[in-house]
């Protein structure tokens, strides 16, 4: 590693009692950086700490190891070079143990006339950016089964939709009502229910690959999502969701015989939109469920 131990910037921070104390207090991790050779030639307490590395991990070493993301780096660079600041730059930070530090970052020129310095600065925003992930990952979750929302049902589907136009292939929309679940919740109670849905959405579940998508759009009604199926596999996976369905299944106070009507629609076929998607599938369904119920029918 480069020898920095008489740098100017490290000079002045040493001789300065009010640097020293800003140095050790300051509540934000900061790196001073020879704009040369991109080498650290300072860091403060809490950068050390923040990262769980020691001075000499950091010191003489190149700024560029401490980032998760070499584009996020690229982009912080150009949009100093165009603004000649940075101020309020989310990044991901690499912590001595491999985990990832969030960052709010700043970046600015020090005016030293012997010397090409940046400063780097941030504040570490990780419990934050955790808080957002769980509180998005509720807002995407059916409370109840733990199945996609309607929320992120409605991003999956729009980028199936992509997918499958981009490839000239067809997708497949399920939707699916349970026959006689208001009995359930009638004679056995709600909890009774609950403990329904949870069980079809395990059933659900096993019905499908992994690639595609089981979700609850509200009450008794759930879509899957079947990517890169023609109707004959697409019509066999709804006959295995009314199959396993159509199982009694156990709850407090007895046992919940319900069964299912699925209804199919197909992109582009049956539509090009998830609007029209979505009309498709659940007319097919509703011509299954006026006439035997508890069986597939295609749009």
């Amino acid at each position: 590693m480069k020898d920095t131990a008489n740098t100017s910037f490290q000079k002045m921070v040493r001789e300065d009692d009010r640097l020293r104390v800003f140095n050790d207090t300051v509540p934000a991790g900061i790196l001073v950086i020879n704009v040369d050779d991109g080498s650290v030639v300072f860091s403060n307490r809490f950068f050390f700490e923040t990262l769980g590395a020691s001075g000499e991990e950091v010191l003489g070493a190149s700024w560029e190891d401490f980032f998760v993301d070499a584009e996020e780096r690229q982009a912080l660079m150009v949009q100093f070079i165009e603004q000649e600041e940075v101020r309020n730059f989310e990044l991901k930070l690499k912590a001595a143990d491999g985990s990832v530090v969030w960052g709010l970052a700043s970046l600015s020129s020090i005016p030293l006339e012997n010397e090409h310095l940046l400063m780097f600065a941030f504040i570490d925003i990780t419990q934050l950016k955790e808080a957002e992930a769980k509180i998005q990952e509720l807002a995407n979750r059916d409370a109840l089964t733990g199945l996609p929302s309607r929320r992120l049902f409605s991003d999956r589907i729009q980028k199936a939709m992509a997918r499958a136009k981009r490839a000239e292939t067809d997708m497949a929309v399920l939707f699916i009502d349970l026959d006689g679940f208001k009995a359930v919740n009638d004679t056995l109670g709600h909890e009774a229910g609950d403990e329904v849905l949870k069980e079809v959405s395990e059933r659900l579940r096993g019905c499908i690959r992994k690639p595609d998508t089981a979700a609850r759009i509200g009450g008794d009604e759930f879509i899957i999502i079947i990517e890169h199926q023609h109707a004959e596999g697409a019509t066999t996976v709804g006959q295995r969701v009314v199959e396993r369905i159509n199982k009694p299944i156990k709850v407090q106070g007895g046992t919940a015989d319900i069964g299912a009507s699925v209804g199919i629609a197909f992109y582009p076929k049956d539509g090009e939109t998830e609007d029209e998607l979505m009309k498709a599938a659940d007319k097919a369904m509703y011509k299954v469920k006026k006439g035997s119920k508890g069986a597939v029918g295609v749009a």
